[in-house]
């Protein structure tokens, strides 16, 4: 039969949390915030995973251009999200805009999960990838070399054979032409004109 004690020890439940504080953080953070959490019995608190930084940061809409730094936290004592985010900020004299707080099983973790595994799949959009390392490998003399330049020209050579054929056709079709076909000439044309009304000449 178990005593009470190793009942109780067995019966105590862990609260997971991920600490997100926007921006660069100092050499003595870490140590700073393990003291802030020691409030709620804190049991691990990882090392800070910084990610690189980003031009629009996930959790924080309202900032640019900033990395972010990423702690793991369990306490044996619940907290809200919004009250460890405001201690959190209060107590390490930080902006509450720079500091998230979430829990590992909501949503928005859940998608960030989901998109860090699909960047290492092989289903990652390509269009993404500025060099496009999957393009197939192209010789560049194929194309921008007197060689290529050559061959293009006999090729533009070998399409004016036949437009000379066209243009002595069009020589024989104007030859056929008739009298009845061809323009008038305009009077205006003539260097002396009949006057239109002979008796007021």
């Amino acid at each position: 039969m178990s005593t009470f004690a190793k009942y109780l020890t067995e019966s105590t439940k862990t609260y997971e949390y991920k600490v997100k504080i926007a921006g660069d953080t100092k050499e003595n953070f870490a140590s700073r915030l393990e003291t802030a959490c020691q409030k709620f019995e804190i049991q691990k608190l990882s090392a800070g995973k910084k990610t690189p930084i980003q031009s629009l940061p996930l959790d924080f809409p309202a900032l640019s251009n900033e990395s972010v730094t990423i702690y793991d936290l369990s306490t044996s004592y619940p907290v809200s999200v919004r009250e460890l985010k405001e201690y959190i900020a209060d107590y390490m004299r930080i902006s509450p805009a720079h500091v998230v707080v979430r829990k590992p099983g909501e949503p928005t973790e859940e998608y960030q999960d989901q998109m860090a595994v699909a960047g290492k799949s092989e289903y990652v959009n390509k269009l993404q990838d500025i060099e496009y390392k999957d393009a197939p490998k192209v010789n560049a003399e194929d194309f921008h070399s007197t060689q290529a330049n050559m061959s293009l020209l006999k090729e533009l050579l070998k399409d004016k054979k036949p437009q000379e054929g066209v243009k002595q056709e069009l020589k024989d079709i104007k030859g056929a032409t008739t009298k009845d076909d061809a323009p008038a000439n305009s009077p205006l044309t003539k260097a002396t004109n009949p006057h239109p009304d002979p008796k007021r000449k």
